[in-house]
């Protein structure tokens, strides 16, 4: 009987060390993929930049510094709506940031001014719109 409790033990401690493991690898490869990522952004290769954000993203679908990364990603290349959508899907991660609130009203504020809006789109009454408001760009983690 005792045998059995030693092996279960051993078996249970070997599994926690490969789950440990494939923790460790997984949070290097999102470091890599985001370096890779601004560096990618910062020399106006957006595609490639919005490629690695949504890998981090399927290793990391919680991840809202990539999400605020992927709106200045899809802002960039104009595709607004996208960008509203992981704008807002970063403040829901993080509702403490103010810089993921900020992007997220000011791209709201571009789409009611482009008139491009819909009723998802309007600000709540509480919103002041953000003017002058310093350009994005991705965060480094």
């Amino acid at each position: 009987m005792q045998k059995i409790y030693t092996t279960i033990q051993i078996t249970s401690i070997f599994g926690l060390i490969i789950l440990m493991g494939c923790a460790t690898h997984n949070a290097a490869r999102v470091q890599d993929y985001n370096h890779f990522a601004i560096k990618s952004a910062q020399a106006g290769l957006w595609n490639e930049a919005i490629f690695r954000w949504n890998q981090i993203l399927s290793i990391d679908p919680d991840n809202a510094a990539t999400y605020n990364n992927l709106g200045v990603g899809y802002e960039a290349i104009g595709k607004i709506d996208e960008a509203k959508s992981a704008y807002q899907r970063a403040t829901e991660l993080d509702p403490d940031s103010k810089y993921y609130r900020i992007n997220y009203r000011r791209c709201r504020l571009h789409i009611r001014r482009s008139g491009t809006e819909s009723n998802e789109t309007k600000p709540e009454s509480s919103e002041q719109p953000i003017e002058n408001s310093p350009r994005n760009t991705p965060d480094v983690q």
